[in-house]
């Protein structure tokens, strides 16, 4: 009966599995998203060879590094190809970003089979497959989300095998996700500093202390070595007072305080039901199963909840906030199931890790790393909040061993996962999409092979019909907003003083940059007035400058128009 009830199960998962994945690359067919654009459009000057800190100013650029083998790839051998298979390159990067995910995923789910919980191995692995951070393709977000989820699997490795030198892979993880996002050279700081720490309390540490500063301080080497070459370090440290962000509105500690107040709001949404519990459990005693099931019905009608409050606007930064309050619930089951259980005398001082004590830490460094997102993003927590979700997926591979009352949580949580990755879509400037839509796939350019509403299609069109007629390789072009940046993508024109970078009101880095840089002034300036940041341009210093210097049209497509010197 037991073998026939396994059987049933691996059957189950097979299907699911399989779903799953050929579900996850029929998606990747449809949409077009303008964060998706912007980012793909800040990497591209790299391979270029536009110099770093110079010819671009955008404070992502450092990831264009780690896409430049993508980007090498395409242009240099498959585009004919794939151009030929009707495959562009957005669609190219797409597919490049679903095999990296799956491979990271397969790489996590053996890993996970090496610990007590290999129970739980099938359903956290295939949950992080499908789940993503934003949108499907390759982005400062997702660069860093796959650098970390690596370095939580070396961890395990390293404390399953006491191989230190697992310490170096996890050095490269980490130059990774700072490269793809800057602000987290903060981690290694108060890696070094967690691990001296555990020295001091008798943990044999200094080895992989060196590895990994060794490594990582390697890496930045390599990094330096190659801005040398391309720009010259005497040339980057007078510009770099000018590469930041000039999108934030508020100040730095305001933001923050702001972010922190967010997460207090989680942290009393994750923690009311508790209280309640624990005051009822005083005049009548609550088994913990119970409890477990409570908190998995509290979890259904809280996603419900703001789910359908305001269904037109629904985005995955809804599963952000789900995600949020299990990742306040982790250290309570955990905790509550240790001291559930006997201690054995003698046990208290040993050095020895075990699984239970590497997925508390895994809670304390997403946590860091959320509070290092923070730092610079002008969102709200739903984007540093993404990197809770290893807390998630931690939970989900205990429940099947530890956690039998979860059992619905974990349906749940997987079920609000598919829906965001295979039904939802992020498309144009968010808010709620589905792949049920009618759209109609482009057999041009960029987005060759990607089926695009209405309107996105008109859209991506136009920019098309302008650079290809317009526009050739030695040019400079600037665009400005939203669906401009496909002009990018379906041309090789040098970029202006970097992608996406804004020019409103109040926004004047492309300004300083052109007066700085008056040779790589742009040739053309594609703009579209209807976008809906135009209204702020318009009342910038930018607007002015441009209106004066820029006053010949030289075509007009839909929205777009394209002006030059």
């Amino acid at each position: 009966m037991t073998e026939l009830v396994d059987g049933k199960r691996r059957l189950f998962r097979v299907i699911l599995g399989l779903v799953v994945l050929i579900g996850s690359f029929v998606v990747i067919r449809e949409g077009f998203y303008m964060d998706e654009a912007g980012l793909l459009s800040t990497y591209k000057p790299v391979f270029q060879g536009e110099r770093l800190f110079i010819d671009i100013w955008g404070e992502l650029q450092l990831g264009g590094l780690l896409t430049y083998p993508l980007f090498a790839l395409y242009y240099y051998a498959l585009e004919p190809l794939l151009t030929s298979m009707g495959i562009g390159f957005v669609l190219y990067t797409r597919i490049c970003y679903q095999v990296v995910r799956l491979l990271i995923s397969i790489y996590l789910y053996f890993t996970i089979r090496k610990t007590e919980y290999k129970d739980g191995a099938f359903i956290a692995a295939l949950t992080y497959y499908a789940f993503f951070v934003s949108f499907k393709n390759f982005s400062y977000k997702s660069m860093c989300d796959f650098a970390v989820v690596l370095f939580f699997c070396w961890a395990f490795r390293y404390l399953q095998t006491k191989n230190v030198w697992f310490f170096v892979l996890m050095g490269l993880s980490t130059s990774v996700a700072i490269l793809a996002y800057a602000t987290m050279i903060i981690f290694p700081f108060f890696f070094v500093i967690f691990m001296i720490v555990m020295t001091q309390r008798g943990y044999e540490l200094v080895k992989p202390i060196i590895i990994y500063s060794v490594t990582c301080f390697i890496c930045g080497g390599l990094v330096l070595v190659y801005l040398q070459l391309t720009a010259g370090i005497q040339n980057i440290i007078p510009q770099l007072l000018y590469v930041e962000d000039q999108a934030y509105g508020e100040p730095a500690y305001i933001r923050m305080g702001k972010m922190l107040l967010s997460y207090l709001f989680f942290f009393g949404v994750a923690y009311a039901p508790i209280v309640v519990l624990q005051v009822l459990s005083i005049w009548r005693n609550i088994e913990y199963r119970t409890i477990q099931i409570v908190l998995s019905v509290y979890w259904i009608l809280f996603m419900g909840a703001i789910i359908f409050a305001r269904f037109n606007s629904v985005s995955n930064a809804r599963l952000i906030y789900g995600c949020l309050v299990i990742f306040f619930w982790f250290p309570y089951f955990v905790n509550k199931k240790e001291k559930t259980q006997y201690t054995q005398v003698g046990s208290y001082k040993k050095l020895e890790y075990d699984d239970r004590a590497s997925l508390n830490l895994i809670f304390v460094f997403s946590l860091v790393i959320q509070l290092i997102w923070a730092i610079s993003t002008n969102q709200e927590i739903s984007i540093p909040g993404h990197m809770c979700f290893y807390v998630v997926v931690a939970l989900l591979m205990m429940i099947e061993k530890e956690f039998d009352g979860l059992r619905l949580l974990e349906m749940a949580v997987m079920a609000c996962t598919l829906f965001f990755s295979l039904i939802w879509m992020a498309e144009g400037d968010g808010g709620y999409n589905d792949i049920f839509e009618p759209r109609t796939y482009v057999t041009y350019g960029a987005y060759s092979g990607i089926a695009l509403s209405e309107y996105d299609y008109k859209n991506n069109e136009d920019c098309y019909n302008l650079v290809t007629n317009y526009i050739t390789d030695e040019d400079r072009l600037f665009v400005l907003h939203g669906y401009s940046y496909s002009a990018y993508l379906n041309c090789n024109a040098h970029q202006g003083p970097g992608p996406y970078a804004r020019a409103g009101a109040g926004q004047n880095r492309v300004l300083q940059y052109w007066e700085i840089n008056p040779e790589d002034l742009p040739d053309y300036i594609m703009m579209n007035p209807q976008n809906k940041y135009y209204f702020e341009f318009v009342d910038g210093d930018t607007a002015k400058y441009i209106s004066e210097n820029y006053k010949t049209t030289v075509a007009t497509e839909g929205d777009f128009i394209l002006l030059a010197r």
